[in-house]
């Protein structure tokens, strides 16, 4: 799903953001990377596999796996591999290095290790003769405790902001959820909804009919929704609109519901079964105007019902065979949708303002991320290669076509208001490196050459695994349970650096953040505290 913010003031605005959600589902392993190919009895090693692991689970031994080569043979297995494990995963052995053998094929098995770290994205290193290579993977929230946060509504880009933190009461087991929001009542403007034990699916905020004091379940014919395991929420952005939405699926096409609801105080949402839809669910995504399921069978929308009990999803043909799906939309002036969906074989489609999908060309093979923005598409591959295209590099070196912009990243988030975009990504160290480019819009945003910084402030030395961009305001999570936050796009004139801000043990985040032309800065999010493994 992408948030997008609305200006009040000016509807024009490049003050407006869209956000993809990277966080509403669990993200599993990306393969590894794969350097140049080595000129005859040259060391090189690859990596041939990627891992993910739910937070305090084990790895196997040999699920990650790398490949040294001399030349084009296979190396002997008289060698060794050095592996290094990232903060946040450990051997089952202890420790975070290992010298493996070389076995047959010259594959080397990285040892069975436990994720102990937060959620997120991690990076295991390989060293053969010299020679670096990387495997790419991730960890899922164990479940935890809800923690609802809001900040002040700054003046000021350059500004971190201030983070106040109150617990959701009875939700101690979540995993996973969506929250977005808007300027309503400063930064409490939002609507939440996560999973809990049982596959429950628990709400609050502004709309949906439950402060946050008292969240409420979601029901279909007098009982609770259950065994869910995708779920995402939105809230509409338009001035005088007052509604919210979301859509929640267990594993099959066959366990969809959607809610709706309109107006403040409290009272149940409008929840409609979704028919019409088969196969095995992959991805759920649910915006103002339309929702969306990727299954096995291909990519289903729906117009999000108001009223009634059910409603009938569209199977958008071809769409069989996809792996991924980004979508975003906003309900403004006028109602702007769009999004994209990934095949297994690389290729992207897109849509925008109807669900007639067009082929993007020229592409990167092996991709492993895709956010699909309003001035932009963005991805990364598995062998951790940054892409991007679109109208908000046409003043960037490369332009509007397919460039690379970095190498080994192991994840990144986006945001973007037409041809005005950003971002942060994650190298393979764990070190943040926050991107900006625009092409000008005539009294709205100005020529920018892409650029990338590393961030750093407080979190120096960190291992960061999460990131989260929105315009104006960024969030990070480290591997030790640590969160940052700043403020200011590279094209501000002062900009602020990471700061910490006080939690407990966080394991994993959601947020939500936008600001207006007036200088008005809105954000928030949740965040979820577990116990050390």
């Amino acid at each position: 799903m992408t948030h997008v913010a609305s200006d009040p003031k000016s509807r024009l605005s490049r003050r407006t953001v869209i956000a993809t959600a990277a966080w509403t589902t669990p993200v599993l392993a990306a393969v590894a990377s794969a350097p140049l190919a080595a000129a005859s009895n040259e060391p090189l090693i690859v990596g041939l596999t990627g891992f993910g692991a739910t937070r305090c689970g084990t790895v196997d031994a040999g699920q990650v796996r790398f490949e040294a080569t001399v030349g084009d043979k296979p190396a002997p297995a008289t060698g060794t591999v050095a592996i290094q494990l990232p903060m946040g995963l450990e051997f089952t052995t202890g420790g975070r290095t290992a010298t493996v053998a070389i076995g047959a094929s010259g594959v080397a098995q990285v040892p069975a290790f436990r994720a102990t770290g937060t959620a997120g994205a991690y990076t295991i290193t390989a060293t053969y003769q010299g020679v670096v290579a990387y495997a790419y993977g991730s960890i899922t929230a164990s479940p935890g405790q809800v923690v609802q946060i809001t900040r002040d509504v700054g003046t000021s880009s350059s500004n971190a902001p201030q983070i106040n933190w109150s617990t959701v009461p009875g939700l101690t087991t979540a995993t996973v959820g969506s929250i977005s929001g808007d300027q309503a009542g400063s930064s409490a403007g939002s609507n939440a909804a996560v999973l809990v034990a049982g596959g429950l699916v628990r709400y609050w905020g502004r709309n949906v009919g439950s402060p946050q004091t008292a969240p409420g379940t979601l029901q279909y014919g007098g009982a609770n929704v259950a065994n869910m395991t995708f779920v995402d929420a939105w809230t509409s952005l338009q001035d005088g609109n007052n509604s919210t939405g979301g859509v929640a699926t267990g594993a099959t096409g066959a366990e969809v519901y959607q809610w709706y609801r309109t107006g403040t105080g409290t009272g149940a949402p409008v929840v409609a079964k979704v028919a019409g839809i088969t196969g095995t669910v992959i991805a759920a995504e649910s915006n103002d105007g339309f929702s969306y399921v990727l299954t096995s069978a291909g990519l289903y929308y729906w117009s999000n019902a108001t009223s009634g009990t059910t409603a009938n999803a569209t199977l958008i043909s071809g769409t069989a065979g996809a792996t991924a799906i980004s979508t975003f939309g906003v309900r403004e002036s006028s109602f702007v949708h769009g999004g994209a969906v990934l095949f297994a074989n690389g290729t992207i489609r897109q849509w925008t303002n109807g669900h007639t999908l067009t082929t993007v060309a020229g592409a990167p093979t092996g991709i492993a991320q895709v956010e699909a923005n309003s001035g932009a598409i963005i991805v990364r591959t598995a062998n951790g290669d940054l892409w991007t295209s679109g109208a908000a590099f046409g003043f960037s070196s490369g332009g509007t076509a397919w460039t690379r912009r970095a190498r080994n990243v192991a994840a990144f988030a986006s945001w973007a208001i037409r041809n005005y975009v950003g971002g942060l990504y994650i190298t393979s160290t764990g070190t943040m490196m926050q991107f900006h480019a625009s092409t000008q819009i005539p009294g709205v945003s100005v020529n920018y050459a892409f650029k990338a910084e590393a961030k750093t402030g407080d979190a120096a030395g960190k291992a960061i695994t999460k990131v989260f961009a929105s315009d104006g305001t960024y969030l990070a999570l480290a591997s030790d349970g640590s969160v940052y936050a700043w403020g200011g796009n590279l094209d501000n004139g002062t900009r602020g650096n990471p700061k910490l801000v006080p939690s407990d043990n966080v394991i994993d985040l959601n947020v939500w953040g936008y600001h207006p032309t007036a200088g008005s800065y809105y954000g928030g999010g949740y965040v979820i505290e577990g116990t050390v493994c």
